[in-house]
C-alpha cells in the first residue's frame, strides 16, 4: 500500500507538470507547477540512485543523524534499508514501467470521469479541469483528514475549480456529487465482498480452536 501511494503521488506530480501549460494562469497552479517538477525529478534522480546504487545513497543521506546522541549507527543503517526495500521495485525497470503505465492510465481515466460530473453541472469546463480536480483532491488527502475525507475533498474540489473562475455556490454541489460518485461504489461493493472474503478466515480460526471437531453438534 505504501509503494503505491509513493507511486500514486510521483504520477501526480509528474502530470501537474506535463499539464502545466495549458492549465489556467493563477498563481497557485504555477508554483504548484513549479514544486511538482522538482518533486518528480528528486523523485526519479532518488529511484535512478537507487536501481545502480542500492542504500548508499539513503545511508548518505542519513548520515548526518548519526550525529545526535539517540541514532545508533544500527537505526540508521537499518531505516536505510527499509527506505532502500520502498522502492525494490525501481531495480525492474518492467515492473517499473508497467506500473506506471497503469497509474498513469488509471488518472487518466479518473480525470476523465470528474470532468462527466462537472459537465453535468454545466460549468463549461475542459478535460484538463478533470484532470486539475483529482490531482489537487488526491494531493489533498496526503494531509490527515475525518473519516472519508469529509470536508478536505470539497475544499481541494472548491480550490481546483476556482482556478477557473467557478464561484464557490457553483463548485460546492459538483464537489459534492464528485465525492459522492467516489464513496458510493465503494461502500456498496466492500459491503458485498467484505463478509465473502472473511468466510475463510473465519472457517480458519474457527477450526483452528476445535481441531478435532468436538464443538460441533451431534446429528
Amino acid at each position: 500500500m505504501k509503494r503505491s501511494l509513493r507511486l500514486g503521488a510521483f504520477v501526480a506530480v509528474s502530470l501537474l507538470f506535463v499539464a502545466s501549460p495549458w492549465l489556467p494562469d493563477v498563481t497557485w497552479a504555477r508554483a504548484a507547477a513549479v514544486f511538482a517538477g522538482a518533486v518528480g525529478l528528486a523523485c526519479l534522480a532518488l529511484a535512478v540512485s537507487v536501481a545502480v546504487w542500492g542504500d548508499r545513497p539513503f545511508r548518505l543521506l542519513l548520515r548526518p543523524l548519526a550525529l545526535l546522541p539517540f541514532f545508533g549507527k544500527q537505526r540508521l543503517a537499518r531505516a536505510a534499508l527499509n527506505l532502500t526495500g520502498g522502492l525494490a521495485a525501481v531495480r525492474r525497470a518492467s515492473l517499473t514501467a508497467l506500473a506506471l503505465a497503469w497509474t498513469t492510465g488509471s488518472w487518466l481515466v479518473l480525470g476523465l470521469s470528474s470532468w462527466f460530473v462537472l459537465r453535468a453541472f454545466h460549468l463549461g469546463l475542459s478535460p484538463l479541469a478533470g484532470l486539475l480536480t483529482v490531482i489537487a483532491i488526491n494531493l489533498a488527502l496526503v494531509l490527515p483528514s475525518s473519516p472519508a475525507a469529509v470536508g478536505v475533498f470539497e475544499a481541494a474540489t472548491l480550490v481546483a475549480l476556482s482556478a477557473y473562475g467557478v464561484s464557490t455556490s457553483e463548485a460546492l454541489p459538483a464537489a459534492l456529487v464528485l465525492h459522492l460518485v467516489n464513496l458510493v461504489p465503494y461502500l456498496v461493493a466492500g459491503a458485498v465482498v467484505v463478509p465473502r472474503a472473511a468466510r475463510p478466515a473465519v472457517r480458519v480460526r474457527a477450526a483452528r480452536a476445535d481441531p478435532g471437531g468436538r464443538g460441533r453438534p451431534d446429528r
